[in-house]
């Protein structure tokens, strides 16, 4: 009898040891994809050199030090290949910028959410403006430069003295005062009230046909400005702004192919184009060849202010509202015994602790501002 209880005791002991479970000793592949600001690295940069950095990346290594494990990092090209390497347990985990998603839960396990977040869009500014004062500051601010003023003023400095020559060139009663500076102080102001109206003294022979020139100079150019300013308010009339999915319909919309914001704006009956990457998309919002591009919000607020830091102004907006709620996960081997350890330290990270802010919450102020 003592002898069957040894051999169940040894039996249960070998069971227990070959039962897996994350040791100091072990080291898990870790799959990850570049999508900033959850995995950033050089790609240009060999595979076991890189320095991976980010949201994600963090995060991993914070619950790597509650299980007790190292980490070797495994590079992926698209969200598909990674979700995929997971499945085929190529690698023990795969973390980036993974949504949830019933198609992908068929075929991986997924931890408890890692972050919550919604689609947002990115637009160029003048689809965010809405307000027409808005609108046409915009727009002549587009259409003057400082060069261009630089300009006008040489030009109207040029007219005024001109025309100060030609009213001295008469024999009959001055236009303007006599002396140069009260002379040319009258005629800068005759030029910019010629501009865009006929006060000017009775006049003939070449201080007509210099006042009969600057006036029509003046109306060309009111013109072009009022031609400029209504294109720009009835394009916007036309189109609208976007300020909700609500207004996606009818708009040139692109989403990334192989990710689930596409797959989101199908399902609700919105046309969108396809691209192979969001850079691609963001070029195409950026050249006036897409009206908005749809993507996971943290993402797209975190290349705007990249863009327009590096341009030293907007160029790029992201829409505030946020719509189609979605989590990001951990994904694992279907049935992995390393999904619960990991949900019980995400738990752990999420908690405050003393008082303090917690990991997670750090992380967040860390890599993903508004």
């Amino acid at each position: 009898m003592q002898q069957r209880l040894h051999y169940a005791y040894l039996l249960l002991f070998a069971l227990l040891c070959w039962l897996p479970s994350a040791s100091a000793d072990d080291t898990l592949k870790v799959g990850v994809k570049l999508s900033e600001p959850w995995v950033m690295y050089d790609p240009e940069v060999a595979a076991e050199e890189r320095q991976p950095t980010g949201f994600s990346i963090d995060l991993w290594k914070a619950l790597a030090d509650k299980l007790g494990v190292q980490t070797e990092w495994v590079y992926f090209d698209t969200t598909k290949d990674l979700v995929t390497a997971a499945a085929d347990s190529k690698v023990d985990a795969a973390i980036s910028a993974i949504t949830v998603t019933a198609q992908r839960e068929a075929s991986v396990d997924f931890s408890n959410s890692m972050y919550e977040l919604g689609l947002q869009i990115m637009v160029a500014p003048e689809f965010q403006q809405s307000n027409p004062f808005g609108i046409m500051l915009r727009e002549l601010g587009r259409l003057f430069s400082w060069q261009s003023a630089l300009f006008f003023l040489l030009i109207l400095f040029i007219t005024a003295n001109l025309r100060l020559w030609a009213d001295r060139s008469k024999t009959a009663e001055l236009a303007f005062p006599r002396g140069y500076v009260p002379g040319i102080r009258e005629a800068l102001w005759w030029g910019i009230t010629m501009l865009l109206t006929w006060e000017t003294p009775h006049s003939r022979g070449l201080a007509r046909v210099i006042d009969l020139t600057w006036h029509l100079m003046g109306l060309i150019l009111l013109s072009i400005l009022t031609a400029v300013v209504t294109s720009a308010l009835t394009a916007q009339a036309v189109s609208g702004a976007i300020r909700s999915d609500k207004d996606l319909p009818g708009k040139r919309v692109v989403a990334v192919a192989t990710d689930a914001p596409r797959t989101w704006l199908e399902q609700n009956g919105i046309a969108v184009t396809p691209v192979d990457s969001i850079e691609a998309g963001i070029e195409r919002v950026r050249k006036g060849e897409a009206d908005a591009l749809v993507h996971d919000g943290p993402r797209l607020k975190y290349l705007a202010n990249q863009l327009n830091q590096a341009e030293g102004r907007k160029v790029l907006a992201v829409v505030p509202t946020l719509f189609n709620p979605q989590n990001y996960g951990i994904a694992f081997a279907d049935g992995s015994p390393l999904r619960e350890q990991v949900n019980r330290a995400l738990l752990q990270l999420r908690e405050s602790q003393d008082g303090k802010a917690s990991i997670h919450k750090d992380l967040q102020d860390k890599w993903i501002k508004d």
